[in-house]
């Protein structure tokens, strides 16, 4: 939440107006009087009332953190402590009444809603799709939270044991039932591997929507089937994965056949891996951030989609808005209102020229960039290019439960922080590409 609020912050500075963007209907400075048309109090307002929305949730966070270390002679106390948190943070997100940070909270609840909405009709919005490309970076906190409610049903078993003056002498039955408590309790199964994979089934259905509102045969309809192999190739990373390890944990493939089996699932695992990670990436730079742009008039993102001709008429208002900086560029966009059922008025026209803007003329731009850069250093976008590579292929280690990240000291959590990192790099390049095509 401290990311995007960041990130709103600096897009507001960088003069590129984040509210039209995201299509948000509701202004949280109306009450006071200030003009809509000034774009630097609108979007002050909004990154304002995220940050105070992040402190009041890494407050509470923060404070069950510093409880965990007081009793952390007392792992039973520190998962209590742990699903309290949890619980509080879900409360102050849903409370009604309109109090902290209401607007924000429920542009949130909103946008979550139409998320998980198993709808193949409603139209999807840009701020929906940053938000649920944002859910995938968070994928692995499923499957934590199914850990944390198991410790705890599982202290309650043994509580409920010790009570009844059970605890192990009522037999192997009883042993058995106990580690196998304690083995879902480390290893979640498949039940973890659906909960991992949820947040990109939510992204896969965004792209099969749009998939089947394009025109068939269309550039749209090749990009968002391609999009959506995108995702659906990371269903079969989390599935392999979590295969070897219940393998490894139990045990099941104890046969003559078995060391075979395991090494043929390892390599699907390494192609599976490799090309989720580096289709990913392919994809993050010439379609999230639309660069890959050539002299000749090509692009990286025409492997995928080719660009469609456009009519003489396209092509001078293009020339006009683009290579001449001198005017302002305008962008057609859609409205992602608050209600969940959908836009409530036409499409806007928003202009997106301003001082910091740099574009080149055709075919003399930066190598492997694009004519307009609203961030305008190119070193900027080609570092950026560098680290999301790298990050890439970092985080999968987090997100395939066969690699035990989360044995090495603090692996798991410098993993998280790299991947929260990440994903603010993207949002901001992947916001500044709306701004300047």
């Amino acid at each position: 939440a401290f990311g995007w609020g960041a990130n709103l912050r600096y897009l507001s500075l960088a003069g590129i107006e984040v509210r039209p963007i995201l299509q948000l209907s509701e202004l949280p400075t109306a009450s006071h009087g200030e003009s809509s048309s000034d774009t630097r109090v609108l979007d002050d307002g909004i990154h304002r009332s995220v940050f105070g929305l992040a402190a009041v949730l890494g407050g509470i966070a923060l404070a069950g953190w510093t409880l965990c270390l007081v009793f952390s002679v007392s792992p039973a106390m520190q998962t209590c402590i742990t699903l309290i948190t949890y619980m509080v943070i879900t409360a102050a997100l849903v409370v009604p009444q309109r109090i902290l940070f209401h607007t924000t909270r429920m542009q949130l609840l909103h946008s979550l809603f139409r998320i998980v909405k198993p709808s193949m009709t409603d139209p999807v919005y840009l701020c929906d799709i940053i938000m649920a490309d944002i859910l995938t970076s968070c994928a692995r906190i499923f499957s934590d939270l199914l850990l944390v409610a198991c410790k705890l049903s599982s202290l309650f078993w043994y509580s409920r044991q010790r009570d009844l003056g059970l605890g192990y002498d009522g037999g192997i039955a009883k042993y058995v039932d106990a580690q196998q408590s304690a083995r879902l309790c480390t290893d979640p199964g498949v039940l973890g591997a659906v909960l991992v994979a949820m947040p990109y089934i939510f992204r896969l259905r965004q792209c099969t929507n749009e998939y089947l509102r394009s025109t068939a045969g269309s550039g749209d309809a090749k990009r968002h089937f391609a999009n959506a192999v995108k995702y659906a190739s990371s269903i079969p990373v989390i599935c392999l994965s979590s295969a070897q390890k219940r393998a490894a944990v139990d045990g099941t493939l104890d046969t003559k056949y078995s060391d075979w089996v395991l090494r043929f699932v390892y390599g699907l695992w390494v192609l599976s891996v490799a090309f989720n990670s580096l289709y990913s990436y392919y994809w993050d730079i010439a379609f999230d951030w639309n660069l890959g742009h050539m002299s000749d008039g090509s692009k990286l993102s025409d492997l995928v989609a080719p660009t469609e001709p456009k009519s003489p008429s396209a092509k001078t208002l293009s020339a006009s808005g683009s290579s001449d900086f001198s005017g302002c560029a305008t962008e057609t966009v859609n409205v992602c209102s608050l209600d969940a059922d959908g836009p409530d008025h036409e499409p806007s026209r928003t202009p997106l020229c301003h001082g910091s803007d740099r574009a080149w003329s055709p075919g003399r731009f930066p190598l492997f960039l694009r004519p307009q850069l609203r961030f305008g250093a190119p070193h900027l976008y080609y570092a950026a290019m560098l680290v999301d590579f790298l990050l890439r292929i970092t985080w999968t280690a987090k997100l395939t439960s066969y690699i035990y990240i989360d044995l090495m000291a603090y692996g798991g959590f410098w993993l998280n922080v790299l991947e929260i990192y990440r994903r603010w790099q993207w949002t901001f390049l992947r916001i500044e590409k709306e701004a300047a095509v």
